[in-house]
């Protein structure tokens, strides 16, 4: 029996149903949202038109690019649609040249290749970092504070930075940093999630037209950044090889490995020990460092301390010389306290998140009693925040002293508008080495000077739906609006409450969770994360007393409306 030739287009578009026509699988007609005529199907390496809008909403929602599971909603998809997309962007603004990089992740390591042969075949040249040694056309790790530097460095409006930061290892990142030498803010990403978002609707990328190819153009990063730490002369490291500090370095196997050691060897600075701890997420939290803490005890030298970093080294860790963690907040007031004191900044801003614990302000009144000029700014959760106000205050008479947030980041005066772990490090040795006296004991002369130990902690909660995570939101307007005046008993300060919330709705419209003031001076923030089904609950307090009696009703609280801690 003859059979009936099938249209190849419909063959090659595949949709077929199990019934029966002339001995063999029937057609379906269906609507195609792009041209059936001249056969022009859909880019298949696109995301779908849902899938194109869910990452251009994470995107447009995130406090820096976007993060997924590598292999999942970080996939070769996602990665082609983004990079055509930035492609667009460079392309209608005139910008031949990109920079690309990220940290030791798989993801990244995949992929910043690939991303850098689409840029080139779109016509734009290609920076890529290769520190000595690499191989022709190698992308080596490159630690993001290095990135954003050669970014600002290189006046580039656009590049591609590869990372999801101190996430597990199994997640990857894409993020953006502007000529500024900041993680791009939403007036930058929002025009990239547009353009992510019609590209996967239309289902192609309209290449402009192009004969020319682009190259790629080798760097050596590291070279680059010592060359401008020496120029700019933060930290006296000639001070710090003299003070005979044991320093015990801890870097999770990610970027810090390549950069901190080697810079402080440049610096004449040796290493007691450097450890490369394994641990689900390159997060320098306390649970993570017990190995460095554990190395820091073994030292009989009482100038001794334990430093680290997270996977990308925008972050620290720091562990004090009986083994404790410090906390990133008193990281911020520690660094503050010399900048003030050791190195002429008499006057200045000291910029922090509103998750950031009030003993930063605490601190600044205590130094102004010493008669300093100290203003503490406060902004929403995200650096590009923080990193925006810097720049803005840049000439004013105030200029920014540190930047800092309490998930482990800072940057200082005359610096990037980014986070840089390496920085933040090399701060506190100058500290230890200028005062000649550990960092605890520093830090608990500072305790008592601004009168208490105040209790900071952030416990996370899950939820088994997003619906829950905003019901749970919702539980706690009621304090919000006045309708309970006390929080665990305890009454709320509702005139600094609605001041501050006003106060930080110029930066971020819709607000960003809700922050509460008690009378003590103690307060507690709910903020939900924009990525997952998660509460955070912030507790500030003035004593550890007070502090774990907040948290522990917040936490029995969240669990009586479904939360669950998460570990």
């Amino acid at each position: 029996m003859r059979v009936q030739a099938i249209n190849p287009q419909v063959l090659r578009l595949g949709f077929y149903k199990n019934q029966s026509f002339m001995g063999i699988r029937s057609v379906r007609t269906v609507d195609l949202p792009y041209d059936t005529v001249s056969f022009k199907g859909r880019d298949t390496k696109l995301l779908s038109q849902q899938e194109g809008a869910e990452a251009a909403n994470k995107l447009r929602t995130s406090t820096s690019g976007y993060r997924a599971t590598y292999g999942e909603k970080f996939n070769d998809q996602f990665v082609y649609s983004m990079t055509h997309a930035l492609a667009e962007e460079m392309q209608d603004k005139g910008q031949s040249t990109t920079l690309v990089g990220g940290d030791t992740r798989q993801a990244t390591q995949k992929y910043a290749p690939e991303i850098t042969d689409i840029f080139n075949k779109e016509g734009i040249d290609v920076i890529i970092p290769q520190l000595e040694g690499a191989q022709a056309n190698e992308i080596s790790p490159v630690a993001s504070p290095v990135l954003a530097l050669i970014t600002k460095e290189y006046e580039l409006p656009l590049s591609v930075l590869l990372t999801a930061s101190h996430n597990p290892w199994s997640d990857g990142g894409y993020n953006f940093l502007t000529d500024e030498g900041s993680v791009a803010d939403d007036k930058t990403v929002k025009p990239l999630a547009d353009r992510l978002e019609r590209i996967t609707a239309e289902g192609e990328f309209k290449p402009k037209d192009t004969e020319y190819v682009g190259k790629k153009i080798s760097i050596d990063p590291y070279q680059i950044y010592k060359e401008y730490l020496d120029e700019k002369g933060f930290v006296d490291f000639e001070n710090i090889k003299n003070a005979g500090i044991d320093i015990f370095y801890e870097d999770f196997g990610g970027t810090g490995k390549y950069y901190f050691p080697k810079l402080m060897k440049d610096n004449g600075i040796e290493l007691k020990k450097e450890l490369s701890s394994e641990a689900e997420g390159p997060n320098p939290v306390s649970k993570n460092l017990q190995n460095l803490a554990e190395e820091v005890k073994k030292s009989d030298n009482p100038l001794k301390i334990g430093l680290a970093n997270d996977g990308d080294s925008d972050r620290f860790g720091v562990i004090d010389e009986n083994g404790n963690f410090i906390t990133a907040p008193d990281v911020i007031m520690l660094c503050a306290y010399h900048l003030i004191k050791n190195k002429g900044m008499t006057s200045g801003t000291i910029i922090k998140n509103d998750a950031t614990s009030n003993k930063i302000d605490a601190m600044a009144e205590y130094m102004n009693k010493q008669g300093y000029d100290i203003e503490v700014e406060q902004t929403p959760v995200g650096f590009k925040f923080l990193g925006g106000k810097m720049i803005e205050i840049s000439d004013s008479d105030k200029p920014v002293i540190v930047a800092g947030e309490e998930s482990g980041g800072l940057t200082i005066r005359g610096h990037i508008p980014e986070k840089d772990g390496y920085l933040a490090l090399a701060t506190l040795l100058d500290l230890v080495a200028t005062e000649q006296r550990p960092i605890g004991e520093i830090l608990e002369e500072i305790n008592t000077n601004i009168g208490g130990n105040y209790y900071s902690n952030c416990v996370n909660m899950k939820f088994a739906t997003e619906e829950e995570k905003e019901n749970a939101v919702k539980y706690f307007e009621k304090y919000f609006n006045g309708d309970e005046d006390k929080i665990a008993g305890m009454n709320i300060d509702y005139p600094k409450t609605h001041g501050v919330d006003a106060h930080l709705r110029e930066y971020k419209p819709n607000g960003d969770g809700l922050k509460f003031y008690l009378e003590d001076g103690s307060c507690v923030f709910v903020r939900k994360s924009g990525t997952e089904p998660v509460l955070r609950l912030y507790i500030d307090a003035v004593s550890e007393e007070t502090g774990k009696y907040l948290e522990n009703y917040l936490v029995d609280t969240v669990k009586g409306i479904g939360g669950t801690i998460k570990a």
